[in-house]
């Protein structure tokens, strides 16, 4: 998810579009995005800290292919990682969401 993805959402909740929903649904759902955005974050941080690391260490060497799987690799790994706590920005993005959907920000 980039930043503009994230820009959408954050209109989505201050739009109408959750208003049908009761307050524990648009909870996890709005759990579920910034759980989505700290895992792309992590995943960032992650690809920053391999980008000097050869993909294969028998020959030394990458290719689009190897480089490819690794960046998939490192996504699930981001997943995994928010999915046991993460680096705890999910919890403020929901609350600020959250917030923006009832009216009481923007």
């Amino acid at each position: 998810m980039e930043a503009n993805n994230l820009t959408s959402v954050a209109t989505a909740f201050a739009s109408k579009t959750y208003s049908g929903m009761d307050k524990s649904a648009v909870a996890k759902k709005a759990h579920e995005v910034a759980a989505d955005f700290e895992s792309v974050y992590v995943a960032d941080a992650f690809k920053a800290m391999f980008k000097d690391i050869s993909v294969d260490p028998l020959t030394g060497t990458s290719n689009n292919s190897n480089e490819t799987w690794r960046d998939m690799l490192i996504d699930e790994y981001a997943k995994d990682f928010v999915k046991k706590g993460g680096i705890g920005i999910a919890d403020g993005i929901a609350a600020q969401l959250i917030k923006i959907q009832e009216g009481h920000l923007g």
